[in-house]
């Protein structure tokens, strides 16, 4: 089985270089899961897991109920954004037409936006992008429609000062123009996401704040956490590739029986990680795998610090610890030095993207940690 949710740091392209490590086991145990690549990937007969993010533990919870309206709420979600993006193609000649005035000079901003407007209130109505839409996910249509307006607007100014350096091809520029419509979608659903979180507003529903946890982390660029200085989530819209994407795969591989069978028996927990592994107590007949926050980099997992005091107790829970355990992290000295004299290591390096701005990769050293012979 694949993961659910794309989650940053997960391990799903690297588990062929220490699959061959896993013992036999009777329960599988992670504390940090995140995405849960490996628990897919072996399908434990019995298993708990743990994860420090309540949205996303919430999420498996639902998962596990195969929850009707949580699926209805994600198909709500898909389909409305694929009629958008649908529609907005069919109708691209109006957008290519206000962006060649701007382009020539015979439109200004304040006319473009009302000529938008316009566009969007005749062609992204209830009836286009559906009534179910408008009356289970969208909170604020005027608020919606302005965040369309004002993003759309955004992209083409600075699509014509890109234009205008360097000219684009026709389907890259009709790509551009419809990402506007798309990303103003997208905002003001993390709009919501914001709103909910720092109790702004009231979630209509429990499914609800999850189906909208699961939009904005399915389509914010590269999966990434960030957070601003007032706890706002502010990762951007994913990007032009992002446009066409359709999510009915993954709900479908979501709610199936398969799905239902994998978490019948699994126990799901939202607490620190010392605090799991006291509470599920495991024996020498468990496997617990690892996937920590790294001591670099990426030590900030939702809008909370992982410090060196965390590596340093997680280090001395494993060292008394009777289960057979799997660690992966990132290398440096301080993690080797935690590690070195209590356990066997290995390494491999894993390439991985940074920079929020930037789809560069850069190749890291990875440690693999285990009370396990090699």
């Amino acid at each position: 089985m694949k993961p659910l949710i794309k989650w940053p740091g997960g391990k799903a392209g690297e588990i062929k270089k220490f699959e061959h490590l896993i013992p036999s086991f009777e329960r599988y145990i992670e504390p940090f899961f995140g995405g849960g690549a490996l628990y897919f990937h072996l399908a434990p007969q019995k298993a708990v897991i743990n994860d420090i993010s309540p949205c996303l533990m919430d999420y498996y919870r639902l998962i596990q109920k195969q929850d009707v309206m949580f699926k209805h709420l994600l198909l709500c979600y898909n389909d409305s954004f694929t009629r958008l993006c649908s529609v907005c193609d069919r109708k691209y000649g109006e957008l290519g037409r206000l962006f060649a005035s701007l382009l020539e000079k015979n439109i200004e901003e304040p006319l473009l936006r009302r000529q938008i407007s316009s566009f969007i209130w005749d062609n992204l109505s209830p009836a286009a992008l559906g009534y179910d839409f408008f009356d289970l996910l969208v909170l604020d249509p005027q608020q919606f429609f302005s965040h369309l307006t004002t993003n759309a607007v955004d992209k083409m100014l600075r699509t014509v000062k890109n234009h205008e350096t360097k000219p684009f091809n026709s389907q890259d520029l009709e790509d551009n123009l419809i990402t506007g419509l798309a990303s103003g979608y997208y905002m003001y659903f993390r709009r919501v996401f914001n709103d909910i979180s720092l109790g702004n507003i009231e979630s209509p529903s429990f499914a609800y704040k999850i189906a909208n946890f699961y939009f904005i982390r399915e389509y914010c660029y590269g999966s990434m956490f960030r957070y601003n200085a007032a706890g706002e989530f502010n990762i951007p819209y994913g990007g032009m590739s992002y446009n066409g994407k359709d999510m009915r795969s993954k709900i479908d591989h979501m709610f199936n029986p398969d799905m239902e069978r994998l978490f019948k028996n699994t126990g799901i927990y939202c607490l620190d990680f010392e605090e799991f592994l006291q509470k599920v107590k495991p024996t020498e007949n468990d496997f617990i795998f690892l996937d920590p926050p790294y001591d670099t980099d990426f030590s900030e997992y939702e809008g909370k610090d992982f410090t060196l005091t965390d590596q340093t107790r997680l280090a001395q829970v494993l060292r008394s610890t009777p289960a057979k355990f799997l660690l992966v992290i990132k290398n440096t000295d301080f993690i080797y030095h935690l590690y070195k004299d209590h356990f066997h290591i290995d390494t491999f390096e894993n390439m991985y993207t940074y920079n929020v701005r930037s789809r560069n990769k850069r190749a890291a050293e990875h440690l693999i940690v285990t009370n396990l012979p090699f």
